[in-house]
């Protein structure tokens, strides 16, 4: 019997024949051998450890974790400790430290120690204020969590409140609606007469719909009223704490009589964390696991750690950075030896002979010790300061700009961006490749019934839509639908037989087996149907109108129809929709099961309920109930689902539902082949339509065979090993010789803006893969209609069956890009369109390739795949057709390891290294999908993008960034991508280029102090440059400067989106080292050889012409900032101009500080007051200045008149006409210009929008904000097509439904499922798809008028209008209100450069 002990323990079982050896005792008494929780992980082999809960009236079990949760971080006494650990392990704060430290060794430092050590205490009391505040609100969470009330029921029966966090294994727990459950349970009792509860599982997958699961069914044994629970009397034999949400494997060992029975138990029976009850009343249930091992703790992992390409480009130039102050270093400290052998010596005043501390005799010692000097003396090279800032601007740039750009907002849920990993921020301009799922992410994942199959024979049409004739019901519908199911309903109705072929099931075996077609006598005798009776229902008319509400093939008269049985035709679709209301998934119904449900019950054929014994169907009109014997769950692998129903007349039938390749892989193969091909054909027609497909399959079991099979299928649920294995065996057991029923086809719709933002996302250089579990034909038209494949009669198609076709399919397509396509960086060719515009194509875009997930898998992992990778990469755009979830991760894998190869060449050695090592800072994968199955892709990727759609949020939770629309995408990288690009490349170069100044500065004094290592400046003023009077001006700059005024421009020229060129080795050592070096001895050498002796006030001292140096230095760097800036508003102006200014009183009030507390300093005290006074200290800092900001507009007037980069012309254009001029611009300029109009009026004319004049209207009110904008409005209306052609606007039309404008791809009829590589010449398709020129016709528009080109603008391209308001300006003083008013609304309150 069972163990009353109140205590569990994970132990493994010894072998069977061990117990065997003592027959004498109890098998409570059954030798355990202990295993502590982490044995038997890594190599250790043999069964998993066995969790075992007693179920004896609720009492609490000990040995296991509590129910409180902890996501906190620190507490008061580990936070010191574990943040000062988490710091240091960076090797920039540990350089920091050492530099710290040795400032304090009076021997060697040239600094006093205040200021390196003050310097890094402010950056790790920013760094530890953030991390205090996050973790503040984890606590707060943990203790709201923690504190929760639950209801336990205690051993007599009574129910008593207790917290979450005391909540244990073992203890009996009631629930009541809208409560969440406060561990993982199993259900025990449902207060629902049919003992079924409903959960919600949105908390733990995102899901909204209602999911269902039932108590551990006990049969004679269940109890019947809530008091019997507590006196059931049972073991939980369960596996071990697992992450896994969708499979429980345990087994409940119970007494029935005087008999003991294993009942196996699944996910079906558990109740997790998490989730919350609806609609039951209420639930009790037995704790299994509670707190970090139930499955929502344990599933909290976080992800991978991903880092921003900018920090990966700062490693390794700080690692050059050293290896310059190192050689600085050695070359100060060895000049530092010969200078005093050779000149020191000889000036005896220096006393260079007294060999002091310090001052060594030993050439080597002496050396080293002035190196370490040195070394503490060009600490500054390495910006203390950059670290913190780029914390700040990065989460500035994410919480502040992404998370609440209105643009980015969802109108109908509400939804809008989310940046979940801000240290990725700078990577969303630099993208390269875009890999999408399809469903969900491209589509709406809104699916709708649009056609049917039923052996062989397609019925309803794809333009009558259910959802838009809601109030047509039932019979009505039908007729509407499609006429003949109709009539052949009627029939059967009329004849009295309707009602005993719904209760027998559906059709017999051999009724199943027939085409609709044929007339048969012996289902007229099982349905007891006479001679006459059939006579008379074949005269029944079939092909009748239906109110001129049907369309397409099925109004066309029955010629165009095969002849059909009325009968038999109602026996099949019978079984059709018995199938589609009793075989959907019970843990949680897909968007496609909702979907035929749906048009199922407007159609007549309705699921109405779950009673105890069955689900109930009203089939039109006549109920009916079904006992559900076994559920066979849809699983990836299997690719479908089934389920075993009992008929109300006893007859037993097994129902399949799923993929069309899978369920036809289980047909019984006496098939006619005419029912094949007809099926095949379907689905082929279905395909080019761009409808979703699932095949239908129907088996009727015998009684013996069902009762035989469905003994092993328990014993096999019952294992706790093997147990999947062994299911899998008995499921293909009865999954054989399914006769095929029919085919569904069901539409989900592109999302808004789909097709211009993949065009947008094209002209932007970037190379876009789409990957999709649907059939070629299906992915191809989808493809077709977003825009993606732009050349259907040129696509390159890769099917092959073996890996060596694959591999020979491979070279053939290597070939034919070679003599085909130009080369990548050749010249683009214009294409043709949909429409008949031109299309210039980027470089880039060489080819169009489809691939099936087959070949795929027949090439991922050997010799050819990187074969294939270099096919893709020459490819603008690439679909992925039939694959599966982990080759979507592994298509990334390839193509990023494919780039890395191509990057580094034949390289060897460091140079290898360092090709590597840049090409990281090149263009970066993105993967953007909306589902589980999409979360290993990306991860895989260098950015992660999340949807928030309707598959749950586990996609959204593993991403990086997360968006409501895949629309929305281009904004995100094409305006806070670049942003972010170009100001944090800005920011990087310019907090090397001040303090490389500063570092300079003292170098060059070097050579007249003989190499003793003397700083012109004092500690604390060197600090304060570093942190204070240079960061607030770059922090502004990289908070609020653009490259352009208004953000829509970027939006409209996409061809400036530059994934490599943004900060590059070149441009941060002539940017940020050789030019401080140049601007280092324009502020050294003036000040030095201006000082004089002459005068009443002279400053010749050292430290006056530290004084000088350092102030002059200050007002360059903070002048170069200025320079940098494209974008001035008053609040950058304003700290721009104190954080110069305040350096003067800096310097009085730091002496007078120090004098009053009581320390004398030579450096200070009074050096300040007497250098002001004089002139040759302004003059020098005056003329500091002028050199250095006359050599940076040369350089500037270079760059714009002869290589302006694609930001000057745009910028210059915008402000020409903001004041209604032409752009005066250099040839080199007039011909980039040309260009992007040209590439931007071809985009244009293809694009999408949803609203006819928004962006029409948005224009003009942005052309009202000037007085020449006022005067020039009515000319802007006039011009609006010349404007089209500089890329301002497109033509403007509403968008049509993406069905209605869907081309369809007629094949061959010989075609057997693969493409050819490019279809030939002679391929006709409907007259929807081509056109008398052969290319496809301009899609209407309503009204009847024909598109004068693509619909839409750039700023719907980028995932929304664009609206411009004269009257909205960013009056705040912080720097979110200036951002975020340009974000939303463009302005005019600020002044371009």
């Amino acid at each position: 019997m069972l163990s009353e002990s109140s205590s569990v323990l994970l132990f493994e079982k010894t072998d069977k024949k061990e117990d065997e050896k003592e027959p004498g005792k109890k098998k409570d008494r059954r030798k355990r051998r202990w295993k502590w929780p982490w044995k038997g992980k890594g190599k250790a082999k043999g069964p998993p450890a066995t969790r075992v809960v007693y179920l004896n009236g609720g009492n609490e079990l000990e040995g296991l974790p509590g129910n409180a949760v902890k996501t906190a971080k620190y507490n008061i006494a580990t936070f010191l400790p574990i943040f000062i650990w988490e710091m240091f392990s960076r090797v920039a704060y540990l350089y920091f430290l050492a530099q710290a430290c040795l400032s304090w060794w009076n021997v060697v430092s040239p600094f006093g120690g205040w200021g390196s050590t003050l310097a890094l205490l402010f950056v790790l009391v920013v760094a530890g204020i953030k991390a205090i505040w996050e973790d503040l609100k984890r606590h707060q969470e943990d203790r709201s969590t923690n504190a929760s009330v639950a209801h336990r029921v205690m051993p007599d029966g009574k129910v008593q409140d207790v917290k979450w966090r005391d909540v244990r294994v073992g203890h009996i727990l009631r629930v009541d609606d809208d409560e969440l459950f406060p561990a993982d349970l199993l259900c025990l009792y449902s207060a629902l007469p049919d003992h079924a509860c409903f959960i919600k599982t949105t908390n733990l997958d995102g899901e909204s719909n209602l999911k269902i699961r039932r108590p551990v069914d006990l049969r004679e044994a269940a109890p019947e009223e809530e008091s019997d629970v507590m006196e059931i009397k049972a073991s939980l034999e369960c596996e071990p704490p697992n992450a896994n949400l969708h499979k429980f494997q345990g087994r409940l060992i119970y007494k029935a009589g005087s008999e003991e029975r294993a009942l196996p138990l699944t996910m079906n029976e558990m109740l997790l964390r998490g989730c919350m009850l609806k609609n039951s009343n209420y639930v009790l249930g037995l704790v299994v696991y509670t707190g970090k091992e139930s499955r929502i703790q344990m599933n909290a992992a976080k992800t991978p750690n991903k880092v921003g390409s900018y920090d990966h480009f700062l490693n390794f130039q700080i690692t050059f950075i050293i290896m310059l102050q190192l050689a600085m270093c050695i070359f100060c400290a060895v000049g530092s030896y010969i200078w005093r052998k050779y000149a020191g010596y000889p000036r005896y005043h220096l006393a260079m002979d007294a060999y002091v501390e310090g001052n060594y005799q030993n050439g080597l010692a002496y050396t080293l010790i002035l190196l370490i000097t040195y070394w503490i003396l060009y600490s500054y090279l390495v910006p203390i300061s950059l670290f913190v800032t780029l914390e700040i601007v990065k989460f500035w740039q994410g919480f502040v700009y992404i998370n609440t750009d209105k643009e980015m907002i969802d109108p109908v849920s509400g939804n809008h961006a989310l940046a979940r990993n801000t240290n990725l921020n700078e990577d969303l301009g630099k993208v390269e490749y875009v890999f999408s799922d399809k469903t969900g992410t491209l589509t709406s994942n809104e699916m709708q019934l649009r056609e049917i199959a039923i052996k062989g024979i397609t019925y309803g049409d794809a333009n009558f839509k259910l959802e838009d004739h809601e109030e047509l019901q039932g019979m009505e519908c039908l007729e509407h639908f499609d006429q003949r199911l109709a009539s052949a309903v009627k029939t059967l109705k009329e004849l009295g037989k309707w009602d005993d072929l719904i209760n027998s099931g559906g059709s017999s075996a051999h009724t199943l087996a027939l085409s609709s077609c044929e007339f048969d006598q012996q289902t007229y005798q099982e349905l007891g149907i006479s001679e006459d009776q059939a006579a008379s229902a074949m005269q029944t008319p079939r092909s009748e109108t239906n109110g001129g509400l049907s369309h397409g093939r099925n109004s066309a008269g029955a010629g165009g129809r095969p002849e059909v049985n009325p009968v038999v035709l109602a026996c099949h679709l019978l079984d059709f929709w018995i199938n589609i209301c009793l075989c959907h998934s019970l843990i949680g119904p897909s968007p496609d099961e909702v979907a035929l449900v749906d048009g199922g019950r407007q159609l007549g054929f309705e699921f109405t309920k779950r009673v105890k014994d069955g689900l109930v169907l009203s089939m039109m009109g006549t109920e009916a109930t079904f006992e559900v014997l076994n559920v066979m769950e849809y699983s990836s692998a299997r690719g479908r689902m089934s389920v075993i129903v009992r008929a109300p007349n006893g007859s037993i039938r097994l129902l399949c539902k799923g993929a069309d390749s899978k369920v036809l892989a289980i047909l019984d193969k006496a098939i006619p082949h005419s029912l094949q091909n007809s099926t095949q054909a379907n689905l082929h027609l279905f395909a080019t339509q761009g409808l979703r497909t699932l095949a239908i399959g129907t088996r009727v079991l015998e009684e013996e065979f069902y009762t035989e099979w469905d003994e092993g299928y328990q014993e096999a649920a019952a294992l706790l090993d093997g147990r999947d294995d062994a299911i899998d065996e008995q499921v293909s057991a009865v999954e054989a010789d399914v006769e095929l029923v029919g085919v569904t086809a069901i539409e989900d719709k592109l999302q808004e803006g789909v097709p211009a933002a993949i065009q947008t996302l094209l002209d932007a250089g970037m190379k876009v893969w789409v990957i999709t579990g649907d059939k070629q034909e299906t992915a191809i038209n989808i493809a077709i209609a977003c825009k993606l494949i732009r050349r259907p009669d040129s696509l390159l198609v890769c099917n092959a069956n073996s890996k060596e076709e694959a591999h020979a399919r491979i070279q053939q397509l290597k070939q034919e890009l070679s003599r085909t396509y130009a080369p990548v960086g050749g010249p683009p060719k214009p294409t043709p369109f949909s429409d008949g515009a031109a299309e210039v194509l980027s470089p880039l875009h060489v080819g169009e390739l489809v691939i099936d997930g087959g070949t795929l898998g027949h090439i991922l992992g050997t010799e050819a795949e990187q074969e294939l990778a270099a096919v893709g990469a020459q490819c603008g755009s690439v679909v992925i057709c039939r694959s599966s979830p982990s080759q979507k991760a592994a298509v990334v894998r390839m193509m990023a390891e494919y780039e890395m190869r191509q990057a580094e060449g034949g390289s060897r050695g460091l140079y290898k290294w360092y090709k590597r090592a840049m090409r990281k800072q090149a263009g970066r994968m993105l993967a953007i999908g909306d589902g589980a199955n999409d979360v290993a892709m990306i991860q895989a990727a260098d950015v992660g993008i999340g949807i928030l759609g309707k598959e749950g949020r586990q996609a959204v939770n593993n991403s990086d960034y997360a968006i409501a629309q895949f629309r929305f995408l281009t904004r995100l990288l094409l305006v806070h991508g670049s942003l972010s690009a170009y100001r944090l490349s800005r920011l990087v170069k310019y907090s090397f280029y001040k303090n490389i100044a500063f570092g300079f500065m003292l170098f060059y004094y070097q050579f007249y102090c003989g190499f003793s290592g003397q700083s012109m400046v004092d500690d604390i003023s060197a600090a304060a440059f570093n942190v204070v009077f240079t960061s607030l001006p770059i922090l502004l700059f990289a908070v609020l400067d653009r490259p352009v005024r208004h953000l829509d421009t970027l939006l409209r020229f996409p061809q400036t989106y530059n994934p490599r060129s943004s900060l590059t080795t070149l441009t941060f050592w002539k940017n940020g080292v050789l030019m401080a070096a140049v601007d280092a001895a324009i502020c050294f050498f003036i000040p030095y050889y201006a000082t004089t002796t002459n005068g009443v006030r002279s400053a010749n001292d050292v430290f006056s012409v530290g004084k000088t140096v350092f102030v002059a230095l200050l007002g360059t760097v903070t002048l170069e900032v200025g320079l940098v800036s494209r974008y001035w508003t008053w609040l950058f102006l304003v700290f721009l101009i104190l954080s110069y200014v305040l350096v003067f009183p800096f310097e009085v009030l730091y002496a007078l500080v120090e004098q009053g507390l009581k320390k004398y300093d030579v450096q200070q005290y009074g050096v300040a007051q007497y250098l002001y006074a004089t002139g040759t200290f302004w003059f020098a800092v005056l003329a500091c200045g002028l050199v250095s900001f006359g050599h940076r507009i040369i350089e500037r007037g270079y760059v714009w008149l002869f290589r302006p980069q694609d930001y000057f012309i745009l910028s210059e254009m915008e402000a020409d006409e903001a004041s209604g001029k032409d752009p005066e611009l250099g040839w080199q300029a007039s011909q980039r210009l040309s260009a992007l109009r040209s590439t931007a009026s071809g985009r244009l004319a293809s694009a999408r929008i949803t609203t006819d004049s928004q962006m029409e209207q948005s224009l003009l009110n942005e052309s009202m904000q000037s007085p020449a904008g006022r005067r020039r409005s009515s000319a802007r209306a006039v011009k609006r097509d010349s404007l089209a052609t500089a890329g301002s606007l497109g033509p403007i039309h509403r968008r049509t439904s993406s069905i209605d404008t869907l081309p369809s791809m007629s094949l061959p009829a010989s075609f057997s499922g693969q493409l050819p590589g490019r279809l030939p010449d002679s391929f006709t398709g409907p007259p929807s798809f081509r056109s008398e020129s052969g290319h496809p016709p301009r899609a209407p528009v309503p009204g009847g008028q024909p598109h004068g080109g693509r619909e839409g603008s750039a700023g719907e391209a980028a995932g929304g209008s664009v609206q411009q308001s004269s009257s909205q300006r960013p009056g705040g003083s912080t720097p979110a209100n200036v951002e975020m008013a340009s974000l939303q609304k463009s302005d005019g309150s600020s002044n371009q450069t």
